[in-house]
């Protein structure tokens, strides 16, 4: 069993970056917990890189005319490279509205850019040369931000969700399976296929313990794809011109 470890190519994805006047605006609605973990943790990385980082703490009583009024104006601000709204949040209608050439976490259904996680997910795997052509790929996740991105790189992908039946008749073929749910360990060893790559999106979604010993390649619980997430954004910030794989 060998880790996906992220956190190290995350460091060399970002040391290989430009940010010379690179300017990331964040959006953060309210007070969720998780939510200001998630954004103290990518003002910290803009910090080590020389990002630019501007943030807009907004109440969550905050009239959506206002936060719409500050998308406009973010897309309209030539000093702005990039901006995203932190998640969760209400309507994420809002996020249709940030221009496709600014939406740096590419939650944009229209956006020129890859999403962050999912772009994670696919330099991870390149990175340790799992190919995966003509083999079984699993996601449990159907979401437009995580599960349908991903199924357009894997176009055989199957996409399961709360209501797929027998899920482990799924997981058990799947040469690659990724979870991103949040349901503390969904995914038990009698789940997995003896010598699958796992990938944890949700960090906490695989019993790693008993599930480990029997893959070939598998994220850590604190360490995988989340580093990659936050190393994507900055990457795509850093590539606007030019966004890529």
């Amino acid at each position: 069993m060998i880790l996906l470890d992220g956190k190290i190519l995350a460091q060399q994805i970002l040391s290989s970056c430009d940010f010379n006047q690179k300017n990331l605006h964040v959006i953060l609605i309210g007070d969720n917990p998780s939510s200001l973990k998630y954004v103290t943790m990518k003002q910290k990385k803009c910090q080590e890189f020389g990002v630019n980082f501007t943030l807009h703490h907004l109440p969550q009583n905050t009239p959506e005319s206002e936060i719409v009024q500050l998308i406009n104006q973010l897309n309209n601000d030539p000093q702005v490279t990039g901006f995203f709204i932190q998640l969760p949040i209400a309507n994420k209608n809002l996020l249709n509205l940030i221009s496709p050439q600014k939406d740096v976490d590419g939650l944009n259904p229209t956006s020129k850019f890859t999403p962050a996680v999912v772009l994670g997910i696919i330099k991870l795997l390149k990175h340790y040369q799992l190919n995966f052509n003509q083999q079984k790929v699993v996601v449990i996740n159907d979401s437009d931000l995580i599960g349908k991105p991903l199924k357009k790189y894997f176009p055989n992908a199957i996409l399961c969700n709360d209501q797929t039946t027998d899920l482990s008749a799924v997981t058990q073929s799947a040469d690659l399976l990724i979870s991103a749910t949040g349901v503390k360990n969904l995914i038990t060893a009698d789940l997995v296929k003896p010598g699958a790559v796992v990938v944890d999106v949700a960090t906490g979604d695989v019993d790693f313990e008993n599930v480990a010993p029997k893959t070939s390649y598998i994220t850590p619980t604190i360490g995988g794809v989340g580093p990659m997430t936050i190393a994507c954004l900055l990457y795509n910030l850093a590539n606007y011109e030019n966004p890529t794989f």
